[in-house]
């Protein structure tokens, strides 16, 4: 039961949120404004399905930012170069799973902290970002790739792909029980003959992958491709993830969660902007709402311990 509750606590703030929202805010009842909640949700949420499993497995990744500015001058180069559309999703989705993968194996062999390590490569993958994509004029997309980002259906159905495709890789199998074991604790897991550092690799590659899809929705959107895009993007996703009631610490969590903290970041800046609230108490409110989700996780494993 109370496995349960904790589950259930990010769904109910969320209808707490909206419910206060709605009272304050009127127009945020309207379908438009919900759809534009959902779209403007997706972006985000393709990308913390991956840093959902990332944390999970007690690690960090702070260079999804990067692999998604990466990935857009990469896909917006080759359809400047009038190629195949299948070809530049086919590109950006090699460059992102390639960035994750040199993630995952420098974490896994160099023994140095996540933290560095993919704080290094954010700044690595935003130095190529800039040095293939600025100056050149990568816009006007074809029809047919502009359909991934534009409108209800395209986003949201790559959306639930990258969800569904989470969820059932958490749940269902090897790779998701070891990620949660390795979050737990990773000697332990290691004794048990999981492949710790061979899994790091998989993990780190789903994450470059997510954040790969991401900058194909998002350049598609937007009709441009540009070094500039996901700056900050990786504190936004975590905080998400965090909030939806994935574990900082590892070993718990979930996509269904990270779900919930995507729709509880965008609803508050959607009610704030029909509230008329100036942009920098957005980022006041998500913080405090990201220090009251830590502070939560950091009793709950105190309640935990203390009864065992």
């Amino acid at each position: 039961m109370k496995q349960i509750r904790t589950k259930l606590q990010p769904l109910i703030g969320l209808f707490m949120i909206m419910g206060i929202l709605m009272i304050f805010a009127p127009t945020i009842r309207q379908w438009l404004a919900i759809r534009d909640i959902l779209e403007q949700s997706t972006v985000m949420l393709i990308m913390a399905t991956g840093t959902t499993i990332v944390l999970i497995s007690g690690n960090l990744d702070l260079s999804v930012g990067s692999i998604l500015a990466l990935v857009t001058v990469v896909v917006g180069n080759v359809l400047f170069l009038e190629l195949p559309v299948a070809l530049a999703i086919a590109a950006g989705l090699g460059v992102g799973a390639l960035c994750g993968v040199i993630n995952g194996v420098l974490v896994a062999k160099t023994g140095v902290p996540t933290l560095i390590v993919t704080l290094g490569t954010l700044m690595a993958f935003r130095g190529v970002a800039n040095m293939i994509g600025t100056g050149k004029d990568m816009s006007r997309f074809p029809d047919t790739f502009k359909m991934l980002g534009n409108g209800f259906v395209g986003p949201i159905a790559i959306t639930i792909l990258s969800v569904v495709l989470m969820w059932f890789i958490l749940s269902k199998t090897k790779l998701g029980f070891s990620s949660y074991a390795a979050g737990g604790n990773s000697e332990v897991a290691r004794l048990s003959g999981i492949p710790v550092q061979l899994n790091l690799i998989w993990i780190y590659m789903l994450s470059g992958l997510t954040a790969a899809m991401a900058a194909i929705v998002q350049t598609a959107r937007l009709d441009f491709a540009t070094p500039n895009r996901g700056q900050a993007m990786e504190l936004w996703v975590i905080a998400a993830t965090v909030i939806g009631g994935t574990s900082m610490f590892g070993g718990l969590g979930g996509v269904g969660g990270t779900v919930i903290g995507v729709l509880i970041i965008k609803t508050i800046q959607a009610g704030l902007i029909h509230l008329r609230v100036p942009s920098f108490w957005q980022q006041v409110a998500i913080g405090t709402v990201i220090i009251i989700a830590v502070w939560i996780d950091v009793l709950q494993r105190k309640n935990k311990h203390t009864q065992a």
